[in-house]
């Protein structure tokens, strides 16, 4: 228990300090003040219940008509403070899951923790549904704090502490009224309990508060479960439609459904337990729910048959003992409430210990930028997530100016030399000693962020730092063109070929210095990818070009091919009985 307090505190504070935290501020004080002023006019309201009552059992006309103003007013002044209130909380609940999100954000992007928290590097530390984490448990966590919309089953954390505060106030005017004593004779003794009325609250709420914790604690971790088989039969639908067209073309239909239909019920499955607990948990806590405020007057039934009390006094002391008794069955109105909250900051949690831990390398790498021209690679050893040896680097060396080509088998680890260089490979052993300038590095799937094509073509880049009439220039000379007359402007939906000529005019506006690309050409016909690349030199004249490919690039002059694996790294054309290093 005292764990999780400490990790809802933690996130509160994130939430409520942070850019904009003096409205923050400003906001939760309105909604703590219209709270206040709420607990003054249900108190005001115990007593209109006392004097309209009493009227009617006087039949006293007048006084009941004014009474009917007295509530009138009563009401708008109720209503006023909670539509205040409730505009404030919406505010700040937006503001607070503002905080969060950019926080979580901040730790998913910054480090790149979403890379070496991927599941193909079999991190120690995982999260299962990181865009869960940031779209929904910080939309959550607000409103299980502040509150939700309407309803008794939606109040938060801080509608249980006004509750609490207000809860002094209903105890001592319930035992104002509570002046008479409940006398019972139990096996042959006289037994007497003054002011029965307030012992009687608090114990009718303990005995039912540990029944509902017996039936009710199991339903965190199972509602944490369904949350994540939601967020897993949710992910398996978005792959389906972001992977039509390969879907379509393999007629993998069946089989995607498949899948689907197996996540489902997965899902299906967890469900069918949370509603069987939530049933017998609200065998308890319905009947509860429904007879909470007729209670009051069960209790007190007594002393107004004796005539110890009016009409209106007796409904007087039922809206007290009503308060006093909703207030400290907060718990158990709010048990799923609450389970879910815990699950919320369990996954939250969750998240910031993972990406807290997410750039601890799992290897010794010695990776630094020297202020000299040349790449020098000594001694590198890269392996698999499994522990297997990908390649061996003894030693290699690429000078500035040169356009190097890194051939080897299929599977012997040229793409992960890649993500090496870029220290994005944790597995990795060795020294690895980069040069000054830009460096580039081009994936071997090409990446097509939600934009228009002159916003693919920049990428990362500002959109507005590069000419339009630069960016269509280089489109067409790569033989886009045919979309830009079409007045196609998507960068969604080009073809294998057409991604990677994109990204080739994204080296060329990036202007770098160094350019690592992978299979950069793969896709492409000869000619065209001689053209291209021709390209790409004749406007990169400066720029050291390393080039991983399966045969040899076209479209430049003077090239060093390099062998990765049980081949020789000299040029081509030398003879092959010349000195050899093994490179994997």
């Amino acid at each position: 228990m005292r764990d999780i307090l400490k990790q809802i505190w933690r996130f509160v504070w994130i939430a409520s300090t942070g850019p904009g935290r003096y409205v923050s501020l400003f906001l939760l004080a309105v909604i703590i003040a219209c709270q206040l002023a709420a607990i003054q006019v249900t108190l005001r309201q115990v007593q209109w219940s006392a004097d309209f009552f009493n009227a009617l059992q006087k039949i006293d006309g007048p006084a009941a008509i004014t009474q009917i103003g007295v509530f009138a007013i009563l009401v708008c002044i109720s209503a006023s403070l909670y539509l205040i209130a409730r505009y404030c909380k919406r505010l700040l609940q937006f503001r607070w899951r503002q905080r969060l999100s950019e926080t979580l954000l901040h730790r998913w992007t910054v480090g790149k923790a979403y890379w070496f928290l991927h599941p193909s590097l079999r991190s120690d530390h995982s999260i299962d549904n990181p865009d869960q984490r940031i779209a929904e448990d910080c939309s959550m966590f607000p409103e299980f704090i502040l509150g939700g919309v309407d309803g008794v089953g939606r109040t938060g954390v801080l509608d249980f502490i006004m509750s609490l505060i207000g809860l002094v106030s209903y105890v001592m005017l319930l035992w104002q009224l509570s002046t008479f004593a409940l006398q019972v004779s139990l096996f042959g003794v006289d037994i007497e309990i003054p002011r029965y009325m307030v012992w009687a609250a608090p114990i009718y709420v303990l005995l039912s508060t540990v029944l509902t914790h017996l039936l009710g604690r199991q339903l965190p971790g199972l509602l944490m479960e369904e949350q994540r088989r939601e967020a897993d039969f949710r992910f398996a639908l978005v792959n389906l439609r972001e992977n039509a067209s390969a879907i379509a073309l393999s007629h993998g239909d069946a089989a995607d459904r498949k899948v689907i239909a197996r996540r489902f019920d997965d899902l299906f499955g967890v469900w069918r337990r949370v509603i069987r607990r939530e049933f017998i948990y609200g065998m308890f806590t319905r009947p509860y729910f429904q007879s909470v405020l007729r209670i009051p007057t069960f209790l007190a039934l007594p002393a107004f048959l004796a005539g110890k009390i009016t009409l209106g006094g007796l409904t007087q002391l039922a809206a007290a003992f009503g308060n006093v008794v909703t207030t400290l069955s907060w718990l158990i109105f709010n048990c799923k409430f609450m389970s879910d909250l815990v699950a919320t900051t369990r996954r939250l949690q969750g998240f910031m210990t993972a990406t807290d831990g997410a750039a601890h390398p799992a290897g010794s790498l010695q990776r630094q930028v020297s202020a000299g021209t040349d790449l020098d690679i000594r001694d590198l050893h890269i392996r698999a997530p499994d522990g297997r040896t990908l390649l061996e680097i003894p030693a290699l060396s690429v000078a500035q100016g040169e356009t190097v080509w890194l051939s080897g088998a299929s599977g012997l680890g040229k793409s992960t030399l890649i993500k090496a260089l870029a220290g994005l490979w944790p597995q990795t052993d060795g020294r690895i000693t980069l040069p000054a300038g830009h460096l580039v590095f081009m994936p071997q799937q090409v990446y097509l962020p939600l934009g228009s094509l002159h916003d693919a073509a920049v990428y990362p880049a500002d959109p507005g730092s590069v000419p339009a009439e630069t960016v269509e220039r280089l489109l067409r000379a790569v033989g886009l063109g045919a979309r830009l007359d079409a007045g196609d402007d998507h960068a969604s939906g080009l073809s294998v070929g057409e991604q990677q000529r994109l990204a080739i005019v994204r080296l060329i506006v990036a202007k770098p210095d160094w350019v690592f690309a992978d299979e950069a050409t793969s896709a492409l016909d000869l000619e065209t990818e001689c053209n291209v690349m021709a390209l790409l030199r004749s406007e990169l004249p400066q720029a050291t070009i390393v080039l991983i490919a399966h045969r040899s690039p076209r479209g430049f002059g003077d090239i060093r091919r390099i062998q990765l694996g049980e081949g020789s790294p000299v040029p081509d054309g030398e003879p092959a009985w010349e000195p050899r290093f093994s490179v994997g």
